[in-house]
């Protein structure tokens, strides 16, 4: 199977979210001239609970590009709606339990966990946990493959990849003001 790649048009994808069953990728993306395919880990992950915080304070943001975020976690539906309820988010969150479209999209996985931060990534990386204590998160159930590296990918409405990025750490990503940039 061929990576997919900016410039390729996507195969539509069928997915449940934390509160919708059988949606297709095709049917979100139609709703913005943009939309980011955020995958992150899941979401007992603290990195993770983290980004989507952060993610929905700058959704207006977003929206102001006529933009749109799509979450990707491992976690399964049943950890999702026994831990938030709908509205939680302005975004929607994808569930891959089973990790298909984390292996579709060829997101890496970290040899180990030593390798998950580079050292030149470190003082960013610790800047970023000190914000676990100021929002109060607490690490949840462990869920999917624990050394699971992020990524993103950028549509447009037609279902195109505009650009696709699989960090190689999980300080790998681009900012949110980065990422606003880009749409």
């Amino acid at each position: 199977m061929a990576q997919i790649e900016a410039g390729q048009k996507l195969k539509d994808y069928v997915f449940d979210t934390a509160f919708e069953s059988d949606v297709k990728l095709s049917d979100k993306v139609k709703n913005a001239d943009k939309t980011i395919l955020l995958f992150l880990r899941y979401y007992g992950c603290r990195i993770c609970q983290l980004d989507m915080r952060e993610y929905a304070e700058a959704y207006d943001r977003i929206k102001a590009k006529n933009a749109q975020l799509l979450v990707v976690l491992q976690s399964p539906v049943s950890t999702m709606q026994a831990q938030t309820k709908p509205g939680d988010v302005p975004y929607d969150i994808i569930c891959d339990p089973e990790m298909k479209l984390f292996k579709e999209f060829g997101l890496l996985v970290a040899a180990s966990k030593e390798t998950m931060v580079a050292p030149e990534e470190q003082a960013a990386y610790d800047e970023k946990r000190k914000k676990f204590e100021v929002y109060g998160l607490v690490h949840g159930a462990y869920e999917g493959e624990e050394l699971q590296l992020p990524g993103y990918f950028l549509l447009d409405r037609e279902m195109n990849v505009l650009e696709a990025h699989r960090a190689k750490t999980m300080m790998d990503m681009p900012t949110i003001d980065e990422m606003i940039a880009k749409l």
